[in-house]
Formats: structure tokens, C-alpha cells, sequence
């Protein structure tokens, strides 16, 4: 289900400029550049709408055009060509067009803009809003291991892609699942067979390792939540941090609640707390799906 909230109306978004001899024989280019968009290949798909980026503005109005039509890896690659390509004025004209998909209807436009401007702490409390949302798990206030294993696959990306781009590859689920892959071994990572049980089971050998590399633990002691560096100057993989996954965030009045007096009286509001109740592999492997 796509969610069109606050979604603009098509308009003269890209300025058009009248057509030469040189953007004709481009505009015939891009004609034969439409076929190879069908590859299964994302490097291919992305060489592309790079390619087309050679035509000028012709170029840039075709890519927009896939922007709004098309949806799934072609959709996001032609935001990517944009978006790069794009001075600041430009890009705040585009931050519109992001494709905010939702299985289940969620609007995730102010986490889009939370991250567009870098407030990282504001998206990291927003986007454990609207992961509970999206789980159906608002009233319990935290993410359970179940709930995880059946997170929206196309929420789940969304989340992921607006945390990654807009901290420059810094910050995501993706990005936390490319460090977890090193530590644990690629050739392991597999949902379809018998060894994602096994890859479970060496992510609590490397827990340690994990927390180490995207900055939760340091000097051997897991962080408190209030802990978190909110800054693109943190680790990579720092954030969002697993705040979902347990309702004691460090923040006064919170351990009132009886699962956040469970969460103190075991780990004291610890990021530990939440990476063991949640399973971490759970969620990041729904990127597989």
C-alpha cells in the first residue's frame, strides 16, 4: 500500500527548455535507455538514469517522470540521481516527491523532514513512534521479538532509506546489517536457509563486538540511552538505536511503567536491554525479504 499522504500535485517542478538539434538526439537516447531500466541489475538501473543525466534538462524531466510513475528500487534510484545532482534549493523542491510507502498507511513525512534537517534526536524519538505504529504495538509501547520478525517489509525500507540518506550513509538498519554481515560472516546471512538460525545464535557471541563498532558500548559498559551521541560525528550504525524496543529510555518517569520497571530492574535502561528483548538479527534480517 502506498501512502500518498501530503503528496504534491504533478507540476512544472523541472523547468523545461526548448529543444536543440544535441537534446533531440538525446531525447532519442532516452528512448533506448527505457529498455535497459528493466534489468535486474541495481548497478545497471542506476548507470542508467545516471546516463540520462548527460541530456540536460531533457534528461532530468525523464527521470522525474520515473520518479512519480514507477515504484520499488527504479523509484528510489531515480530520487538518488536527482537528489545528487541537485543544488539546496533545488533539493528542498524534490523533498516532496520522497517515496513515503507504507503497508499499513503510516505518514512518515515528519520523520522525512526531522531527518532532512538533521535533528537526529527528534527522528530518533519519531521513528520509534511510528515503527510502534506501524506494528500495531502503540498501546503496549514497546517492539516485541514477534512483532519484529513480522515488521512491514515496505515500512521497515522506508525508515531505513530516509535514515541513510539523509545522513549520508551514515545511519540506518542497512547500515547497521553491513557491520553485523562482517562480524558474523556474509556467507551466512541467508533468511531462505537453515543458517539464519545459526547466524542468530552468532550474533549473541558478537553482541559485544556489535555494540563496540556502532558506538553503544564503549570502555566495555553498555551506554544508557541518554547516552547517544546525536551527531553525524557518532559511529556508523549509531543510529536509530533499539529505544522501540524497550520503554525506558533513560527519560524521567518512564521506569514508572511496568515494563519500563522491568527493563530497570534487569538492565537498568541500558541499550542491552533492548538488542536482547528485540533480537537485533530479527529486525535487520527483515531487510532480506
Amino acid at each position: 500500500m502506498t501512502n500518498h499522504l501530503n503528496q504534491p500535485r504533478p507540476g512544472n517542478f523541472l523547468l523545461r527548455e526548448q529543444s536543440s538539434s544535441t537534446e533531440m538526439s538525446c531525447l532519442m537516447g532516452l528512448e533506448e535507455l527505457k529498455s535497459h531500466l528493466s534489468s535486474k541489475s541495481k548497478e545497471t538501473r542506476i548507470a542508467v538514469l545516471s546516463e540520462a543525466l548527460k541530456c540536460g534538462q531533457p534528461g532530468k524531466n525523464w527521470i522525474f517522470q520515473i520518479l512519480k510513475h514507477e515504484t520499488g528500487p527504479v523509484q528510489w534510484g531515480a530520487y538518488d540521481v536527482l537528489w545528487d545532482s541537485a543544488n539546496e534549493s533545488t533539493r528542498q523542491k524534490l523533498l516532496p516527491y520522497w517515496p513515503l510507502h507504507s503497508e499499513v498507511g503510516v505518514d512518515y513525512t515528519r520523520l522525512r523532514d526531522l531527518l532532512a534537517a538533521g535533528q537526529w534526536k527528534e527522528a530518533e524519538g519519531e521513528t520509534k513512534k511510528v515503527m510502534l505504529k506501524a506494528a500495531g504495538r502503540e498501546k503496549e509501547g514497546l517492539l516485541d521479538r514477534e512483532a519484529s520478525e513480522n515488521f512491514p517489509i515496505v515500512d521497515l525500507r522506508t525508515i531505513d532509506q530516509l535514515w541513510v540518506k539523509f545522513s549520508k550513509g551514515r545511519f540506518g538498519f542497512s547500515v547497521q546489517k553491513q557491520i553485523l554481515q562482517r562480524l558474523v560472516g556474509e556467507e551466512n546471512v541467508n533468511p531462505e536457509t537453515s543458517e539464519r538460525r545459526r547466524v542468530a545464535e552468532d550474533f549473541k557471541v558478537h553482541i559485544n563486538e556489535f555494540g563496540e563498532q556502532v558506538g553503544w558500548r564503549m570502555a566495555g559498559n553498555w551506554l544508557n540511552f541518554r547516552d547517544l551521541m546525536f551527531d553525524t560525528c557518532a559511529p556508523e550504525g549509531h543510529l536509530p538505536s533499539p529505544s522501540f524496543a524497550t520503554p525506558c529510555n533513560g527519560n524521567e518517569g518512564e521506569e514508572q511503567q511496568p515494563w519500563g520497571r522491568w527493563c530497570v530492574s534487569f538492565c537498568f535502561g541500558g541499550i542491552k536491554c533492548g538488542v536482547l528483548f528485540l533480537g537485533w538479527w530479527s529486525l535487520l534480517s527483515r531487510l532480506d525479504s
